[in-house]
């Protein structure tokens, strides 16, 4: 066997393995969901009203809005983002070329310098971070508890105080 055999080999089996984890992830989820659908259909015909979310405390957090705002990306951002993807394309382009040419200089010569590309941006885009300003947060909200009725007393709870 040739090393270029062995490499495909190993390889392929990466890739197979990896995909038959991810399918065994998917089909897991899908019973998941399905066996939470079945359980609200059961709640709903047998007359239970079920609710938004199992977990009303996780319902809250996922409704409420987020402390700090989501703002679009800035410079830095951008910069540190070229950076990754330039630095990727070179290391990328270095393992291509030394391997499909067969000289180790060349892949060295034009994926180093896509590289070091993306290192300047990357460095470009940390500069830039430590220059601009810092985001304002937002104050939390704030919820009440709404008063609910004793299911065992007749009487009705007092209505809950206007808000201001």
């Amino acid at each position: 066997m040739q090393e270029e055999e062995v490499v495909l080999i190993v390889v392929t089996m990466i890739i197979l393995g990896g995909m038959a984890v991810l399918y065994t992830a998917m089909s897991n989820r899908r019973a998941l969901r399905e066996m939470e659908h079945r359980e609200r259909l059961a709640m709903i015909q047998r007359g239970l009203v079920p609710s938004p979310e199992m977990d009303p405390v996780g319902f809250e957090a996922a409704v409420a809005p987020p402390i700090e705002p989501i703002a679009p990306a800035g410079r830095a951002d951008r910069w540190r983002s070229a950076g990754v993807v330039c630095i990727g394309l070179g290391l990328g382009l270095m393992v291509m070329l030394t391997f499909a040419a067969g000289e180790p200089g060349a892949g060295i010569g034009v994926g180093g310098a896509f590289a070091m590309l993306g290192a300047t941006l990357l460095f470009n885009g940390a500069h830039l971070r430590s220059s601009e300003q810092p985001r304002m947060r937002m104050q939390p909200p704030v919820y009440r508890q709404a008063a609910r009725p004793d299911p065992h007393s007749h009487v009705a709870a007092p209505p809950p105080p206007p808000e201001r």
